[in-house]
């Protein structure tokens, strides 16, 4: 009998491309399965409210996604980040993600810091286009103005 076991730089790699592939093809609920809690409750949260607002339209020129994990760096027993590069039919993006190990399972562990612009930097420059954000803005900014 032969049992193939994966090695743990394969493991967090798999880990890794998996959730950079479902985020880069708008699949937010399937990331759901690599991500720490905190990065489910802040990063797919609001993935999950902009992938709504873009629109299947949107989506539909905008995928598939091909994905590459360029680098990984295991920076500890429990921690590690890997560099990735993704191409769409509509743009290119290089970035990373930090993993880490909980009860012995490998996560993606990319959290939103609580400040606003934050939040719009990492999801600008993660996921979503630049013009997505700029009319979510100033639809934000039009109810504002409303009320």
């Amino acid at each position: 009998v032969f049992f193939s076991c994966k090695n743990e730089k394969e493991i967090i790699q798999e880990v890794a491309y998996n959730y950079a592939f479902a985020m880069g093809n708008y699949l937010v609920e399937d990331a759901e399965q690599y991500a720490t809690p905190e990065t489910k409750e802040t990063t797919l949260e609001k993935a999950k409210y902009l992938v709504k607002a873009v629109g299947p339209e949107y989506i539909s020129k905008d995928t598939p996604a091909n994905l590459e994990i360029t680098s990984l760096d295991i920076t500890s027993d429990t921690t590690a980040v890997a560099c990735y590069h993704k191409t769409t039919p509509l743009k290119d993006f290089t970035g990373e993600m930090h993993l880490v190990k909980r009860n012995g399972t490998w996560l993606v562990h990319d959290p939103l810091i609580v400040t606003k612009q934050k939040k719009q930097d990492t999801l600008k420059n993660k996921i979503f286009p630049k013009h997505l954000f700029d009319s979510i803005k100033t639809a934000n900014e039009k109810n504002t103005k409303k009320q």
